[in-house]
């Protein structure tokens, strides 16, 4: 690719070799299309320090991914393969020069994830650095499942009323999200025991695979084998006391209340966030949806001009929960600071006509969904220096609900601001913050008392003609610590 030609004045064609704009060339006097003249371009290029680049190749295979995180192999246009490490997907690539295999190669890699974590990553990349990649989940048959095997339900229970939804039978469906998990949970058991008797699960079968997993996972496990046998059970396939999950518990609601679940946001981090992005920018406006609408995920990623509506002479955010499948809607009036906010956005031209932030598409601002917008706001908090494990998105709301305990709000209020149904949130934010209220509002009272006694009525010399007795020190005993004689 560093091989030109010109005309000289006489009218021949002359070759040359060039690595650089404005850098010097070297001229081939070598018959074009011969090995010599190929010779020659080698000897020039690598004279002038250039590297050496493949020429596009015809269906030229890629080659395998490497075994170990966050290493990446692709082949450029020019059919160069390129080995570059990145942490994750939208953050900057580090190119590895040396030739893959060598020490001096794994010895390169381990510096540019060393790098790249210093910079973007946080504790779980260290022990994920040194794990290999997850093997390929073997494909599935795609001849038809026999009858009675564990296959041949799980596509019975995916095309049901329990899947799917069905109102007028009194069933709601699951959500998308929830579908997208318990199919990798379930198809995950297929490889193994999908064309086997559904009686091969057995609960010492989803026990074993249960211990395999995270406290969540295996939570998540047993929730959606739960969910499918609910539906054989409805449908006359299962007798209830065949359930092999009756007994079974998980730990995941005790590791969530030990782990305190999502990391709530500190003022420094929003401080850091807000010093990165400026008003104007997307990643400000996405913040600032989140801050102060108090929105989940769900609602933040659709949230958009549609749902700012007047009510009683002030604009109110008002939106159908995701989370109620649209049942509950919650208005809330605009925060000052949120105008602002708005007005920037709007004035960069940034804002959708649909949604408020989104995927650029052709100058439009178009829906994204709700795991590409959460992957998005949290690039941004990397890049802003809020790169803590679980501290995402919801960390924000998190972190208003403190505040609205702090700030004395009710228990109906933050319910309807939050968009809860159950009162047993709100609560726990009011007790946390009740406690912690009531810990400084007592150690004021114990300063105050300690600062009202005056150590000289008790250290005091006394005069020569005083009659008073002295004490023999100066240590202050309540009536309460003196003990009685028998």
């Amino acid at each position: 690719m560093y091989l030109y030609f010109n005309y000289s004045e006489s009218g021949s064609q002359r070759w040359y070799v060039k690595v650089s704009r404005k850098g010097r060339r070297i001229g081939i006097s070598e018959e074009y299309g011969t090995s010599a003249f190929d010779a020659a371009y080698e000897a020039g290029v690598a004279a002038l320090g250039g590297l050496m680049r493949m020429r596009r190749v015809k269906d030229m295979v890629k080659p395998d991914q490497p075994e170990r995180r966050y290493l990446d192999v692709d082949v450029s246009q020019r059919g160069q393969v390129r080995h570059y490490v990145q942490l994750r997907n939208k953050l900057p690539k580090i190119r590895i020069k040396a030739e893959y295999g060598t020490p001096e190669f794994n010895s390169e890699v381990d510096a540019a994830i060393a790098a790249q974590i210093a910079l973007y990553g946080n504790e779980g990349d260290y022990i994920n650095a040194q794990k290999q990649r997850n093997e390929a989940r073997p494909a599935l048959p795609e001849t038809p499942a026999k009858p009675g095997t564990l296959r041949w339900y799980w596509n019975g229970y995916k095309r049901s009323e329990h899947w799917l939804g069905d109102l007028s039978v009194g069933h709601e469906g699951l959500a998308d999200s929830t579908r997208l998990q318990r199919t990798g949970l379930i198809e995950s058991l297929l490889p193994e025991n999908g064309e086997k008797p559904f009686a091969v699960l057995t609960r010492k079968v989803i026990k074993a695979e249960m211990k395999a997993r995270t406290p969540s996972q295996a939570g998540n496990l047993l929730s959606a084998v739960r969910g499918m046998i609910r539906w054989m059970i409805d449908e006359k396939h299962l007798d209830e006391d065949d359930d092999p999950t009756i007994g079974l518990k998980s730990g995941k609601a005790k590791a969530s209340r030990e782990t305190g679940g999502f990391v709530p946001w500190t003022e420094d981090d929003m401080a850091r966030y807000r010093a990165k992005w400026p008003l104007g920018t997307e990643a400000r406006l996405m913040f600032d949806i989140l801050h102060y609408t108090f929105l989940r995920l769900g609602d933040a990623h659709r949230f958009g001009p549609p749902h700012l509506r007047q009510i009683v002479r002030k604009m109110a955010v008002q939106i159908a929960t995701e989370k109620s499948q649209g049942n509950m809607t919650v208005t809330v009036p605009v925060h000052p600071e949120f105008a602002v906010s708005l007005r920037a956005a709007r004035a960069a031209n940034i804002i959708g006509a649909q949604v408020f932030t989104g995927k650029l598409v052709r100058g439009r601002v178009l829906p994204m969904n709700k795991k590409a917008w959460a992957a998005k706001f949290k690039k941004y908090a990397v890049l802003a220096g809020v790169n803590e494990p679980k501290k995402s998105c919801h960390g924000v709301r998190k972190a208003r609900a403190e505040v609205a305990a702090y700030a004395d709000c009710t228990e109906s209020q933050m319910m309807a601001m939050f968009g809860w149904t159950d009162p047993k949130m709100p609560a726990h934010y009011i007790a946390q913050a009740n406690r912690e209220k009531l810990g400084i509002s007592g150690m004021e009272k114990i300063v105050t008392f300690d600062q009202s006694q005056s150590l000289d009525d008790w250290l005091a010399v006394p005069r020569a003609n005083s009659t008073r007795t002295p004490r023999r020190n100066g240590v202050v005993t309540f009536p309460g610590n003196t003990q009685k004689k028998a």
